[in-house]
């Protein structure tokens, strides 16, 4: 158990946000009242002097918090009330405050970054098929070409979960632009610790980037 010092701020979206996002004839789900109130978000703030002093961490993260949820529904900023000021925060969510933070699992990851760091240490040392941890000088990298790299440029240096089928899932890592994987025109490589491993591997991933390309949208620039 361990104690975070962070005040938690839960924000629960009012009718008004509910009518914002049921606005957009896009063919999207709806947000109902249950859905809204089931899907509260909670953000971590630094403490404050005042205990509980709600006013105070609102006056500092209201626009914050307002674009996140803003964003948690529709991604593109020209969707978003072009006019955002307090009295529409206060309106559209209701927001309470927690002064003691408790975490219950401080084994497991805290943040994305966590979740990340812990994706690519399995990603490194451990085969991607048959899930056995290789030792250091030992295993080998099996390298793949992407269709668009560009399109997976957020994920360099990081994993790439490639679903195989309903019970397993390959992690890959995308190369760095300036590495040499990269330059030798592997932009995923993938561990494997046999050659068994490997041609398991090479027969799977080409199916599986192709599906995943196809789902991927091309991200913004």
């Amino acid at each position: 158990m361990s104690f975070l010092y962070r005040f938690a701020v839960t924000v629960t979206r009012q009718q008004p946000y509910i009518d914002w996002a049921n606005s957009f004839d896009d063919g999207g789900p709806e947000l109902s009242k249950e859905l809204a109130d089931d899907r509260r978000t909670v953000y971590l703030v630094n403490e404050t002097d005042v205990r509980s002093d709600l006013r105070a961490i609102l006056d500092e993260h209201w626009l914050d918090i307002f674009e996140k949820e803003l964003g948690m529904w529709m991604e593109r900023e020209a969707d978003w009330p072009a006019e955002r000021t307090r009295e529409m925060f206060d309106a559209w969510f209701g927001v309470e405050v927690t002064d003691t933070v408790v975490d219950l699992a401080p084994e497991e990851p805290l943040t994305q970054l966590d979740v990340e760091s812990a994706d690519l240490d399995q990603a490194l040392h451990y085969c991607a098929w048959c899930d056995l941890e290789i030792e250091a000088g030992d295993g080998r990298f099996v390298g793949f070409k992407l269709a668009s790299r560009d399109r997976f440029a957020h994920r360099a240096g990081l994993t790439l979960a490639l679903p195989i089928d309903e019970e397993r899932i390959i992690m890959g890592i995308v190369s760095p632009e300036d590495s040499k994987e990269a330059l030798d025109g592997d932009d995923l490589v993938v561990r494997a610790c046999t050659s068994r491993c490997e041609k398991a591997i090479r027969k799977v991933v080409p199916k599986a980037l192709k599906r995943l390309s196809a789902l991927s949208p091309p991200r913004p620039s």
